[in-house]
């Protein structure tokens, strides 16, 4: 089976958090400086939740609301929906559409190891299929 830890080159590797008390500006900079569609929200040592760009759609420009002013931690969702990385890609997959989420923490030993999107998928199954093309 395709299990998510072996397919690391489809996780975005170099995770990336942000600090809850951080503006949605700042989120919305590091996720593009990073080319990352989400970041990690931390308070202290803690991973609280999770920031995406459809956050700071749907939840700053729709709603109007000012990102220079407006925190992290009022945008971001909790908890962080995660899967073991010995789970199958397809479990993932599946995980992801009962939640109706774009992005999936990939855990190991209890620590975020990756984040799977959507993105993610749609460059793992194109991969998949094409092999089986030839």
């Amino acid at each position: 089976m395709d299990k998510v830890k072996d397919h690391v080159a489809f996780m975005d590797e170099s995770i990336l958090s942000i600090s809850a008390d951080a503006s949605a500006l700042e989120a919305a900079k590091k996720m593009r400086n990073s080319k990352l569609s989400s970041l990690i929200v931390v308070k202290g040592r803690e991973n609280w939740g999770i920031v995406t760009e459809a956050d700071l759609s749907r939840k700053i420009i729709a709603e109007e609301l000012n990102p220079k002013e407006t925190k992290v931690k009022f945008i971001m969702n909790k908890p962080i929906v995660s899967i073991d990385s010995d789970s199958t890609m397809m479990m993932a997959f599946v995980k992801m559409g009962s939640h109706n989420i774009r992005h999936l923490a990939v855990m190991e030993d209890d620590l975020i190891i990756g984040v799977l999107s959507i993105n993610n998928f749609i460059s793992y199954y194109k991969q998949k299929f094409e092999k089986g093309k030839k």
